[in-house]
C-alpha cells in the first residue's frame, strides 16, 4: 500500500484515515496471502506493513547500523510504547512476546496473533511458562523473537529490572540475545519525544492521539551486542543484558545514522 505524500500526512483525521486503510490493508493480506505464503514473505510483508504505518504516522526510524540478515533467537530491548513494536518490526521483523490484553485489541489483536505473537498472562505462572516453551519453539523454527523483559513501558529515564524468565527459552533453544535500545525524539527540538510514551494509565487512543499530533517524531535504535548463552544462567543473562542496554541508554554515545 503506498504511503500518503507528506503533503496530505500533516492533519490528524487524514493520517487516522490513512491508519484505517493501512489497518485493512493488513487484514486482508493475513486473511488471503498469508495462508499460502511462506515464513520468510510473511516476515518481509510484516516489516514494508510496519514501515508504511509508521511513514503514516510521520516518525522516522535511525539505526546505527543493519540489523543481523536472519538472526533466529532472542531479541531484548528497553520499552517505551506501543510503537516499539512497529519501530522494531520495521528493521527486524519476527515474533513478539505481548501481554494478553493485547489480544483483546480491536483489528490489533486480530493482526498479532496472525503474526505469531506469544501472548503472555503475566499473573500466571503456568501462562508465563508456556511462553517461555512458545518462545523456544518459536526461536527453534527460524524467528526472531523481540521481548520487553522490564514487563512495562516507560518514559525512558530509567531501565527497569529484567524478568530473567524469558532469557531461559534462549537457554533452551542454545540461541544467541541480540541486544537492542531504543528511544524517541522530537526532531524540532532535540530532546525526548514525550508524545510517542505510552505509560501509566494511559489508553491506547489517547496514546494515538498525542502521536498523531506529532511530525516530528524519531525513533532512535541501537543495535548493540550478540550475547551467546553458554555458561549463562537466565539470571546472569537477564543481568548482563540489563547492564549493556544501561550503559547504552545513559551514557554517552555516537550517533545513529
Amino acid at each position: 500500500m503506498p504511503t500518503l505524500p507528506v503533503s496530505l500526512r500533516r492533519s490528524r483525521p487524514v493520517k487516522l484515515l490513512g491508519i484505517a486503510l493501512q489497518f485493512g490493508h493488513g487484514a486482508w493480506i493475513v486473511a488471503l496471502r498469508f495462508p499460502r505464503w511462506e515464513q520468510a514473505q510473511r516476515l518481509q510483508a510484516i516489516q514494508r506493513w510496519a514501515s508504511q504505518l509508521l511513514a503514516i504516522l510521520e516518525i522516522e526510524v535511525r539505526s546505527n547500523q543493519l540489523p543481523p540478515t536472519g538472526f533466529a533467537g532472542l531479541v531484548v530491548s528497553n520499552h517505551l510504547s506501543w510503537l516499539d513494536i512497529l519501530v522494531l518490526q520495521s528493521l527486524m521483523p519476527g515474533s513478539f512476546v505481548a501481554k494478553q490484553e493485547v489480544r483483546q485489541w480491536p483489528v490489533v489483536g486480530y493482526l498479532a496473533q496472525a503474526c505469531a505473537t506469544i501472548f503472555v498472562d503475566r499473573s500466571s505462572p503456568r501462562s508465563a511458562r508456556s511462553m517461555v516453551e512458545d518462545t523456544a519453539k518459536a526461536i527453534a523454527q527460524g524467528y526472531a523473537v523481540v521481548v520487553f523483559p522490564e514487563g512495562t513501558s516507560s518514559n525512558g529515564q530509567a531501565l527497569g529490572d529484567f524478568h530473567a524468565n524469558i532469557f531461559e527459552s534462549a537457554i533452551r533453544a542454545q540461541a544467541p540475545v541480540q541486544l537492542l535500545s531504543l528511544q524517541y525524539h522530537d526532531r524540532a527540538t532535540g530532546k525526548a519525544a514525550a508524545a510517542a510514551h505510552f505509560i501509566d494509565d494511559m489508553t491506547l487512543m489517547a496514546s494515538l492521539r498525542d502521536v498523531m499530533s506529532s511530525s516530528t517524531i524519531e525513533a532512535r535504535v541501537h543495535i548493540g551486542d550478540c550475547i551467546p548463552v553458554q555458561g549463562h544462567t537466565r539470571k546472569s543473562l537477564a543481568l548482563q543484558a540489563h547492564a549493556r542496554i544501561r550503559s547504552h541508554l545513559f551514557t554517552p554515545t555516537h550517533e545513529t545514522t
